[in-house]
């Protein structure tokens, strides 16, 4: 526990949570715009929060792994291996959960067919498999070059060779839905068939070439840990912070003159921005929490949350994945709607009871959450 910071802990929980909120929208035609991601290009809430937490899994890292990093190589890359391995293979067994849970509730489970379908068709990346490449790769790369100018200048090469290889690839157009170069390592690694459908085409958000992008978000973040570990003071974490983050913000906006903005494809410009927008939200809370303590109470909930975020991101996930494959009373709506359709829909407006919904989805776990950091039980996954 000495180990924790709370500023991290907060901002931890405050990416899970706006996670957990955009999952659990009930209607995305009627809920706010933001809530929901940008279809390509753009950013909106929904677009920062997955990568808020590569961000803070970076920042974690410099807490939670001070001591292996400067270990031997050896016995480093074998407990790296387990905990990104453990990730990665985790993420793989919930794709296959997500598709064998409707077929339960239908009553069609069955073993044989189930595993004839994974492997013809199972999608094999996802976040989990994202957040444990890119913190295997982030990690070796922070252990081999040790010193946080190294860990810049590794993060800025990572997004050059990710926009590189974009305008090498398609030159005329290389952040096209369907020439992009990401989308083409998709065909090739894991396939089309085990590739993410939801865009229309074989395309996976989380695929293999975002992982140099996405890895740079990390080792962002783990520069602003090394910010909160090492340096006294508050007034003085929060400066540099502020002034690291005013400073990607701008160099986004200048690469986004070049490179489309956009999560589907973690582009380099998306990374910044986000990247910068985590450094002064950090910067924010270091300051409220330690020079307004009083206001401290509005953020524990997020305290909670953020001792166990990938406990919370799975178990909300998993619950929203049964409410949508039981059957309601009222044929043909999935339970989770009908939920929805028989409380808070409308309230407001449709827009704000649809957000509304998203809240009390997230409330009803905070019990659980506060239990378990009240005795101070960390689940590591």
């Amino acid at each position: 526990m000495s180990k924790r910071n709370p500023v991290l802990d907060v901002f931890r929980g405050m990416a899970v949570v706006l996670m957990m909120i955009v999952d659990a929208v009930p209607d995305f035609e009627a809920v706010y715009p933001t809530l929901t991601h940008a279809p390509w290009e753009g950013i909106h809430a929904a677009d920062a929060a997955f990568p808020a937490f590569v961000f803070a899994m970076g920042a974690s890292a410099v807490f939670s792994w001070s001591g292996r990093i400067r270990g031997p190589w050896p016995e480093f890359l074998w407990m790296l291996f387990l905990r990104s391995g453990r990730l990665f293979v985790l993420g793989v067994l919930f794709n296959a959960v997500s598709d064998a849970v409707p077929m339960i509730v239908r009553s069609e489970f069955g073993v044989g067919p189930f595993w004839d379908a994974f492997v013809s068709h199972g999608r094999v990346f996802g976040v989990l498999q994202r957040l444990a490449l890119a913190y295997a790769l982030g990690m070796v790369i922070a252990k081999a070059v040790k010193t946080e100018s190294g860990v810049f200048v590794s993060a800025a090469l990572l997004l050059l060779c990710s926009s590189a290889g974009y305008h090498c690839y398609a030159p005329d157009a290389p952040f096209d839905k369907i020439g992009n170069i990401s989308r083409a390592v998709d065909l090739l690694v894991p396939g089309a068939a085990h590739a993410y459908q939801g865009y229309g085409l074989p395309f996976d958000p989380e695929g293999l070439y975002g992982t140099l992008s996405s890895t740079a978000s990390m080792l962002l973040g783990l520069l602003a840990g090394h910010v909160l570990r090492e340096h006294d003071g508050e007034w003085e974490k929060g400066m540099i912070l502020a002034f690291g983050g005013a400073a990607l913000l701008a160099a986004g906006q200048y690469w986004s003159r070049h490179d489309l903005v956009g999560k589907p494809l973690w582009t380099s410009p998306f990374a910044l921005f986000n990247a910068g927008a985590d450094m002064l939200a950090m910067a924010a809370l270091g300051w409220i929490l330690f020079s307004l303590p009083f206001l401290s109470v509005l953020f524990r909930p997020f305290s909670a949350f953020g001792r166990n975020p990938l406990l919370f991101y799975l178990a909300t996930n998993f619950g929203l994945i049964v409410l949508w494959a039981l059957p309601s009373p009222e044929a043909g709506t999935p339970m989770y709607v009908w939920l929805y359709q028989r409380t808070v829909m409308g309230l407001g407006g449709m827009a704000f009871g649809a957000a509304l919904h998203t809240v009390l989805w997230c409330v009803l776990w905070w019990p659980l959450a506060e239990w378990l950091y009240r005795r101070g039980i960390v689940i590591k996954l």
